[in-house]
């Protein structure tokens, strides 16, 4: 009997192998495409922001969590933080955020303030609390990062990190391609 595994592996290489790639390249694309879904799922089920929450022991839910990370890197993207700047990185309908915006101003995590480029909108930022929370859950994601990364030769490392922002950038870029076809 042939086992299903190794037949769905085969085409899979096979695939791989009819878009031009050698063997070598092939194997070693299945193996980062089975990496990134298993990134994809410990993302999707929150599996870093959830050991935050718990050894940190943090009166917060996913939803704060997710503001949290949200503020935190607003500034590095360049955006303005609004209801609707957490609708689009959340990815809910902007009534959705702005239950979630408004629960977090009733915890005492973020504030309402005037939009610095248009003073007829109204802006989000973390309060002293909110920016407490989020320097605690970054800290904690540089120990997880720290603990795996630690023993990794320096040059690893490095190397590790120009190729992993080669591959996403050019993923992105296919990406925009495709979307403008």
């Amino acid at each position: 009997m042939t086992d299903p595994a190794s037949t769905t592996e085969d085409l899979h290489l096979a695939q791989l192998l009819e878009l031009g790639l050698s063997p070598r390249a092939a194997q070693a694309t299945k193996d980062i495409d089975g990496v990134m879904a298993l990134l994809r799922r410990s993302m999707a089920k929150r599996e870093l922001l959830r050991l935050a929450l718990r050894e940190l022991q943090l009166p917060l839910d996913n939803a704060d969590l997710d503001i949290l990370v949200a503020l935190d890197g607003c500034a590095a993207l360049g955006a303005e933080p609004t209801v609707g700047y957490i609708a689009e990185r959340l990815n809910v309908d902007p009534s959705r955020a702005s239950r979630i915006v408004a629960d977090a101003v009733d915890k005492g995590i973020i504030r309402r303030v005037a939009s610095q480029a248009d003073a007829r909108r109204i802006g989000i930022e973390l309060t002293e609390l909110g920016l407490g929370y989020a320097q605690a859950v970054r800290r904690h994601k540089w120990k997880v990062f720290a603990d795996a990364l630690g023993q990794w030769p320096e040059e690893d490392l490095v190397t590790f990190a120009r190729l992993f922002q080669r591959f996403s950038g050019q993923v992105a870029e296919t990406k925009e391609k495709a979307e403008k076809r």
